[in-house]
């Protein structure tokens, strides 16, 4: 029997160790134009194991306009965190994003406007990235995307290449989601391992599944990205995780070559960026081979690895996966 009271959407966040960014969250969604009695805000604390819950603390001591509540997921894991809080949602819709995105005060009305004027599974807002302490390396377009997509349409899109939804600005109906299967656990960022794919695989498997995606432009919202994320070592780090993630990706869904790029083609733009970058002093296409490098690098290894213990891509399988195969952990 469906709860008559319960919220319109649910905002889903997991957060780890950023306190002070979850009551900022808040205090954003609390200027939303939504109505306030058809929200409601679910914080999964995905902190380590301790006697001290810091983001519980912070969050009490909130004085928001909708009902908030904190859940604590023991296992770590973006994914894992966002799927105790998809699963504990009472509305209709789940929107997810993350503790340092700056939602509009028109984000969610958009979003919730789009999906039920267009009847699709999920609509995807755009989120746009800034650099409030500027940039270590000059960033070319491949490495911004490493940060989020770049490409927008200028009107209402559905989410197939060159456009991407990201995880952090997202809005899906609770119990498609709930059939389909939850964000994978294998995939997306997890402690200090820089997994990502959680948002791109759900969606695929839900298209693959027959469930369209679309793109909202006017849903908006702004995510901050500081120094440190422009450096060599985040954008090896990022590409070794990106290539990984790809390859797992291979389990559960048909992936897009445009999300592959691992052949020989690629890998031969890979070397002439990194050897015309230290050879001409042009340190962003220097960072571009080398994150290209270990990103195809990382995609074959994790391939092989794949092949090593028995597991099928799905264009290769003989039958659908279960719920118990690694692939929907």
């Amino acid at each position: 029997m469906s709860d008559p009271d319960a919220p319109l959407v649910s905002m889903v966040v997991s957060a780890r160790g950023n306190t002070q960014s979850v009551r900022n969250l808040l205090d954003a969604l609390a200027k939303q134009t939504l109505p306030a009695p058809q929200m409601e805000a679910v914080v999964v604390d995905n902190d380590l194991p301790g006697p001290v819950r810091p983001i519980a603390d912070a969050v009490r001591d909130g004085n928001w306009p909708f009902a908030v509540r904190v859940l604590y997921e023991p296992t770590p894991g973006l994914s894992a965190g966002r799927n105790r809080g998809i699963c504990a949602a009472r509305g209709q819709y789940v929107a997810i994003t993350d503790p340092d995105i700056t939602p509009e005060p028109g984000w969610l009305e958009a979003l919730v406007t789009a999906i039920e004027e267009e009847t699709v599974f999920a609509v995807g807002g755009r989120t746009d990235v800034t650099y409030p302490g500027g940039q270590v390396t000059a960033l070319t377009k491949p490495l911004r995307e490493c940060h989020g997509a770049v490409d927008w349409p200028e009107g209402r899109a559905l989410a197939v290449w060159p456009y991407w939804v990201t995880g952090c600005n997202l809005l899906f109906h609770r119990q498609t989601a709930l059939d389909i299967g939850l964000f994978r656990t294998d995939l997306g960022r997890r402690g200090r391992w820089m997994g990502d794919c959680e948002d791109l695989e759900f969606i695929d498997r839900a298209r693959q599944a027959g469930h369209q995606t679309l793109i909202e432009p006017t849903a908006l919202a702004s995510h901050p990205v500081y120094r440190p994320e422009t450096t060599l070592r985040y954008f090896v780090r990022q590409g070794a995780g990106h290539g990984v993630c790809v390859a797992r990706m291979h389990l559960s869904v048909s992936v897009e070559p445009a999300a592959i790029q691992a052949g020989r083609a690629a890998l031969h733009a890979a070397f002439i960026n990194l050897a015309a970058g230290w050879t001409f002093l042009d340190r962003s296409r220097a960072v571009e081979g080398a994150r290209d490098l270990v990103r195809i690098g990382a995609y074959h290894l994790e391939r092989g690895r794949q092949r090593l213990l028995g597991r099928r891509p799905i264009a290769l399988a003989q039958h659908a996966p279960t719920k118990e195969s690694p692939a929907w952990t």
